[in-house]
């Protein structure tokens, strides 16, 4: 009877040291890669017409953008995937090319992550001036450009 109850107590001993182990695990946003690089995430938030909320989170290797990702809230929290729920029904006046809004916004999604924020430049109603982005982004960019800067400026130097 004693072997049993020593058995099943060193049968528990072992079963909570696994446990322990697993748990030990940390979890950050930082991670460092075998060449000593840090991937960070970095999230920026600003305010858009009607109330709706755009988010941006950035991913940094190092030095260099690896993904930029903006996403636009209501005010309600909905996450919003059309351009009617931003606008409305006079959503065609906002934007004069045909391509579709969330296309648009991948598409400066990518030039941000290849060429960085601060060379995109804006005339005096928020949309783009660069050649190469102009013909594809025909939309306020202010707001998501205000996000990922805010974004980009979260980093903390050490």
């Amino acid at each position: 009877m004693y072997k049993k109850l020593s058995l099943a107590a060193l049968s528990l001993v072992l079963l909570a040291g696994c446990a322990n182990d697993s748990a030990k695990t940390p979890t950050t946003d930082t991670n460092t890669t075998n060449d000593e690089q840090t991937t960070q995430t970095l999230k920026g938030t600003s305010s858009y017409d009607g109330g709706s909320t755009v988010n941006a989170t950035i991913e940094k290797d190092g030095e260099n953008l690896s993904n930029v990702m903006i996403e636009f809230v209501d005010q309600d929290g909905n996450a919003v995937t059309e351009l009617d729920q931003l606008y409305g029904p006079d959503k065609d006046t906002q934007t004069s090319i045909d391509t579709e809004w969330l296309d648009q916004v991948d598409y400066l999604e990518n030039y941000i992550k290849e060429n960085g924020v601060d060379s995109v430049t804006v005339d005096e109603n928020g949309k783009p001036t660069n050649d190469d982005l102009k013909d594809h982004v025909d939309l306020d960019v202010r707001p998501m450009l205000e996000a990922v800067k805010g974004a980009i400026g979260t980093e903390v130097d050490d």
